[in-house]
């Protein structure tokens, strides 16, 4: 969470709805001379429950307005319905994606967390991709960057060449692209990682001085990490390509190459929208082909190559 002192004070982001995380948030306020009841502003970066939990707690006891793009807005509006059909959909993902039924079953803990430490939150102040706020005494542009989250925001200080970005660049992990509908409830799958690699490159080209995350320290230069991170996705891609190409036809057998069979089936759903991110791409690319059996099963084989005419 990130506290902009200024008019209005502002809170961006919240922590997830637990009480060690309202804890912490309450000594950090007070840290800083200001109390719960203080806040007149809160931000949100996108969805995800650590990042909005306590939107409606922090509203019911300050008053504070809660700003958010408009995607994130109806996230709030229906929390757990929505992660219900999320999780509707991310099971027939994982099955027709190489998951045996059993460690299907077994992400429901997964699937708890997220109900138990999220809440609904009612926005005040609905946003739209490029519009502007004041928060803490700034002028921030709101950017929408979906890959990590269909949600992603930025919020940008042209002025001072900061932006506060959420989970879209971590300085520590690669963010995780969540392999979700286009829109719920049902919709086509949405190729999230080809989303957040253009995501990423709109960002290199941004004159940022410093970035606030949503974990982890602050990054400093963003275009050196962003070079890291494209080359960790370039080298993503060519071992799948090799796990395929030596037989791996499904993204459950990929994962269990990548990593292990432990990772495999206790980090699954993770892994899944892992692997099948940099299978789009590589499908995209023409380097893996893809085919649908007729039980649903998604199964992935080298390219076939074409003889050029008169060859042999």
């Amino acid at each position: 969470m990130w506290l902009l002192e200024g008019e209005p004070l502002t809170l961006i982001d919240t922590g997830p709805v637990r009480e060690d995380s309202l804890a912490a948030l309450e000594a950090g306020l007070a840290g800083r001379g200001h109390a719960v009841e203080d806040l007149e502003l809160v931000l949100l970066t996108h969805h995800h429950l650590d990042h909005t939990g306590l939107a409606s707690t922090i509203r019911e006891r300050s008053g504070a307005r809660v700003a958010a793009l408009a995607a994130t807005a109806a996230w709030g509006a229906g929390y757990h319905a929505r992660a219900a059909e999320e999780r509707a959909f991310t099971e027939r993902l994982l099955t027709a994606h190489g998951v045996p039924a059993r460690l299907v079953a077994a992400t429901d803990p997964f699937w708890r967390h997220i109900v138990r430490e999220s809440a609904d939150y009612e926005t005040d102040v609905v946003l739209d991709d490029g519009d502007e706020i004041v928060a803490g005494g700034r002028r921030l542009r709101l950017v929408h960057r979906p890959g990590h989250s269909t949600t992603d925001t930025l919020y940008v200080d042209d002025e001072h060449g900061v932006a506060f970005v959420g989970d879209h660049l971590l300085a520590q992990i690669t963010s995780n692209t969540e392999a979700t509908p286009v829109a719920l409830p049902g919709g086509s799958r949405r190729h999230a990682l080809v989303d957040y690699l253009a995501g990423l490159q709109l960002t290199e080209t941004m004159p940022l001085l410093r970035c606030y995350p949503g974990h982890g320290p602050v990054i400093d230069d963003h275009r050196a990490l962003l070079r890291e991170r494209f080359a960790f996705h370039a080298e993503r891609l060519r071992q799948i390509e090799a796990h395929v190409h030596a037989g791996a036809d499904t993204a459950f057998a990929i994962a269990e190459r990548l990593w292990s069979s432990d990772v495999a089936a206790t980090q699954t759903v993770l892994a899944i929208w892992e692997i099948v991110g940099h299978l789009d791409i590589l499908v995209d690319r023409g380097a893996v082909s893809e085919a649908v059996e007729g039980d649903g099963r998604h199964l992935f084989h080298p390219a076939a190559v074409e003889l050029a005419a008169g060859a042999s």
